[in-house]
């Protein structure tokens, strides 16, 4: 499973390429917590709850999923907390870097 994690918005609204990696390549607990992250992105996503904070000024992070290379590929789009609650989005954007 290969996610991919690009950043749009902030003052200049640039979009930036900010990580990829693949689940396979990850040691196992640390892919364990990707998937848990991913699951509740789905849960977030089935509950409809997938809003979040708004601001002209706040990042956005669309994640892209991909299950198998030529698979299913699922697109996520999370906007940062502006309360610093990002536990979810920093197992996603720290998992290759740990």
């Amino acid at each position: 499973m290969r996610v991919k994690i690009d950043r749009t918005g902030g003052f200049a609204g640039l979009e930036t390429h900010v990580t990829q990696y693949d689940l396979a390549d990850l040691p196992a607990g640390r892919a364990g917590r990707v998937r848990e992250a991913l699951d509740a992105l789905d849960a977030a996503r089935e509950r409809g709850d997938e809003g979040g904070a708004i601001g002209a000024d706040l990042f956005v992070y669309r994640i892209t999923v991909e299950d198998e290379p030529g698979g299913k590929t699922r697109v996520y789009e999370v906007t940062e907390d502006p309360m610093g609650d990002s536990s979810l989005l920093d197992v996603l954007l720290n998992a290759a870097s740990e």
